[in-house]
């Protein structure tokens, strides 16, 4: 009942938290009881607003910000800059000042006219001191990026740098919570772009590769790349099919069939096959106009929805190039960005191995040459196309051991890495069993 009816309980930091917020509830009931305690730490003026907005159902709290939101503001704030100390009072105030500035812009404008020089000091500090609820950094740590993106200039810059770089080191942020303080960094291009430079895009690759299937995070992470897809800078990365990020999205949509999900999805795709024909590519590549066609016929509601689906997949039908696997094989290799494509696989092996003899064996030249490389994925698709070439081809076996490659690939399967390793040693079976045929 308590619950349901203040403001802080809607703070996105209690997501998937119910043991916490339950504590939380319990502290913030003593903390209310004992305010008196603070003695003259806190104004007589401040005390009274404290009680007044506390003890209000949500309703009334938020008639209160309509008619008074200068004096709740003024209170939330003072409480910051005098009794910091006060571990529950700080859970309260910030929870309650994240879930006020989040559900509305104009209050949000009202809390930045509101702010004293001393407050973003004292945000900052939560985030390196100990002994507080995790809610407590998260908090604060959403605060002070909305406060200091809205503000813009070097600072803005100089905190993205910091936040980036903290994340999993000194920050005490859990990963349900990076992207939903991120988001704020990335409606603003400039912030955008330094967040990029930063390197913000890993720690979102990493986050989707780690959570596949959590509602929650895939919707801020692909939130943050729709934000993303509005700059420059990000084309390259959305090209680059070892960074992977279209595939990423196309996997989270296909694991994780809910609106939401399709909304930012749909919207990043919209904005990225108008900008990049590699993106509309990459989105064929990894099935998307599969994705579309099973979507369409499915039973989606949202018309806005329904519309960007169709518009992505007329684009990618229209701008697709009908390249045959074969063009599609030689244009990956003389990119030297080998991908588990469907042109490495045994049907197109059986289907254009011959293909391979033209120009006294070039491209085989080329994938033996990729063995040698510091590219951990290249040199594992390497190994396993030259073992389907010598499987399939008459003469596999004396071609590759003209150009050395059977040693080369002996040496990578002493590799470290595991996907080298193990596609090197079947590439090798496959050459003995060449030699058993013959």
């Amino acid at each position: 009942m308590f619950r349901n009816r203040k403001y802080f309980c809607q703070s996105i930091t209690f997501y998937q938290q119910e043991q916490l917020l339950n504590k939380v509830l319990k502290d913030c009931e003593d903390c209310f009881k004992q305010l008196d305690q603070h003695g003259k730490s806190i104004k007589r003026e401040t005390k009274d607003m404290f009680i007044k907005f506390t003890q209000a159902k949500l309703q009334d709290q938020k008639k209160l910000l309509e008619t008074d939101s200068v004096g709740v503001f003024q209170m939330l704030l003072d409480i910051i800059e005098n009794v910091a100390h006060d571990k529950p009072l700080m859970t309260y105030i910030l929870t309650t000042i994240d879930a006020i500035i989040s559900e509305n812009q104009r209050l949000f404008k009202q809390f930045i006219r509101a702010l004293t020089p001393q407050v973003v000091p004292k945000l900052k500090q939560f985030l390196f001191l100990e002994g507080y609820d995790k809610v407590v950094y998260e908090a604060a740590a959403k605060i002070v990026t909305m406060i200091i993106a809205e503000e813009g200039g070097n600072d803005a810059k100089e905190w993205v740098i910091l936040f980036i770089g903290g994340i999993g080191n000194k920050l005490k942020i859990s990963d349900q919570m990076i992207m939903p303080i991120c988001v704020h960094f990335l409606k603003h291009d400039s912030l955008a772009v330094q967040f990029i430079k930063s390197g913000g895009v890993k720690i979102i690759s990493n986050l989707l590769m780690k959570y596949p299937t959590d509602l929650h995070i895939a919707y801020y992470t692909i939130l943050a790349l729709w934000l993303l897809s509005f700059t420059n800078e990000s084309i390259p990365l959305f090209n680059d099919p070892q960074i992977g990020l279209i595939r990423m999205i196309i996997e989270s949509v296909q694991k994780i069939s809910r609106e939401k999900i399709l909304r930012v999805s749909f919207a990043c795709f919209k904005n990225l096959v108008d900008v990049s024909a590699q993106c509309i590519e990459l989105m064929v590549d990894n099935g998307l106009i599969k994705v579309v066609d099973l979507l369409l016929k499915g039973n989606l509601k949202d018309q806005d929805l329904i519309d960007d689906i169709k518009y992505v997949g007329e684009i990618l039908e229209k701008n697709m190039k009908i390249l045959t696997s074969f063009e599609k094989y030689v244009k990956e290799l003389n990119a030297q960005n080998l991908n588990w494509s469907p042109v490495h696989t045994e049907k197109f092996w059986k289907e254009n191995v011959k293909k391979f003899e033209e120009n006294d064996f070039l491209l085989i030249r080329k994938l033996a040459e990729i063995l040698k490389s510091n590219n951990n994925q290249n040199i594992a698709v390497a190994c396993y196309d030259l073992g389907e070439f010598c499987r399939f081809h008459p003469f596999g076996k004396v071609v590759l051991e003209q150009l050395n490659a059977k040693q080369e690939i002996m040496k990578q399967a002493r590799s470290d890495d595991q996907m080298i390793r193990e596609n090197a040693l079947l590439s090798l079976q496959k050459i003995m069993l060449h030699n058993w045929q013959v």
